[in-house]
C-alpha cells in the first residue's frame, strides 16, 4: 500500500484511485480528471480492447508533468470503462525510488510513465508527454499491438 514519501502529498509504492479521490492533498487530480476532454474516437477504441490489456503507471504525485499525465489517463481509464484491477498505479518519491520491487522492475529512466502490457509483455509506453494526446498514443499502441497479433 502506498505510503506518504519525503513531501507532502507524495505517495510511494502501490496506488489506489480511491486514494487520489479521497485525500485533499490531492485536489488536483479530482480537478484534472474532470477538466480533460477526451478524443471520443479514440476512447471508444480503447474500450473495446479494454480486456486485452494491462496498463501500468509511474508516476511522482508532486510532479506536475505526473499530475498532468495521470490525470488524463484516469480519465480516458474512466470512460473506456477498464476495470480497476487491470490499472497498476505506482508513485516514486523525489529521488525515484518507490520502494517496491515490482514498481522498480519496469525501468523507467524518467516519470511518469503509462505502460501498455499484454500476458505479462509490454507492448508499448508513453514516457513523459504523450506524442499527440494520451487516449490516441494509447490507442495506437493497441493498434500496433493487434496487427502484431493479426500476423
Amino acid at each position: 500500500m502506498a505510503q506518504n514519501g519525503n513531501g507532502a502529498g507524495q505517495l510511494k509504492g502501490k496506488i489506489k484511485m480511491k486514494q487520489l479521490i479521497s485525500d485533499s492533498a490531492f485536489a488536483w487530480f479530482y480537478t484534472g480528471v474532470n477538466k480533460y476532454q477526451v478524443n471520443e474516437n479514440m476512447v471508444n477504441y480503447i474500450k473495446t480492447n479494454k480486456d486485452k490489456v494491462q496498463l501500468v503507471a509511474l508516476v511522482n504525485t508532486t510532479d506536475q508533468a505526473s499530475k498532468d499525465l495521470l490525470t488524463k489517463f484516469y480519465k480516458v481509464m474512466i470512460l473506456s470503462s477498464v476495470p480497476e484491477e487491470s490499472i497498476h498505479l505506482y508513485g516514486f518519491d523525489n529521488s525515484g525510488s518507490s520502494g517496491d520491487a515490482t514498481a522498480d522492475g519496469y525501468k523507467a529512466k524518467r516519470l511518469p510513465v503509462i505502460i501498455v502490457m499484454r500476458d505479462g509483455k509490454e507492448e508499448g509506453r508513453i514516457s513523459g508527454t504523450p506524442k499527440e494526446t494520451v487516449e490516441q498514443d494509447l490507442a495506437q499502441i493497441i493498434m500496433k499491438m493487434n496487427r502484431k497479433e493479426e500476423k
